[in-house]
């Protein structure tokens, strides 16, 4: 608990709780000369992802008791999940169609946009 206060006090996250072991998988019927053909998951401290979860719960809570939190924002909300964004998707479409309005939905996947990603930039 110590630990936790005094990171929360400091405003830091220590380096060493963000270190992790990758594990690649490889994935069957790729070739295994290529870097695409493995699947790669990171094993991170557990006492890193308890203080992550605390400083998420801490950030969380300072964001809906100052109301900067968004209606439409299901990613990282408690008791709102993926089914309820798609509900409200549909639900949206179903009532635009209803009423002779035009329905358009964008929706863009970027192929390993994740590990691709430059972090630099989004720290910056």
């Amino acid at each position: 608990m110590e630990l936790f206060n005094t990171c929360l006090k400091l405003a830091k996250f220590p380096d060493p709780l963000k270190v992790g072991n990758i594990i690649l998988f490889h994935k069957p019927g790729k070739s295994k000369t290529e870097a695409s053909s493995y699947q790669s998951i990171s094993l991170l401290p557990t006492i890193g992802k308890v203080l992550e979860k605390l400083l998420a719960q801490r950030l969380n809570f300072h964001l809906q008791k100052n109301n900067r939190l968004s209606n439409l924002q299901y990613l990282f909300r408690e008791g709102k999940s993926t089914e309820m964004a798609t509900k409200k998707l549909l639900d949206t479409i179903h009532k635009g169609r209803a009423s002779g309005d035009h329905v358009l939905v964008l929706s863009i996947d970027i192929k390993g946009a994740f590990h691709n990603i430059q972090h630099n930039a989004i720290v910056s």
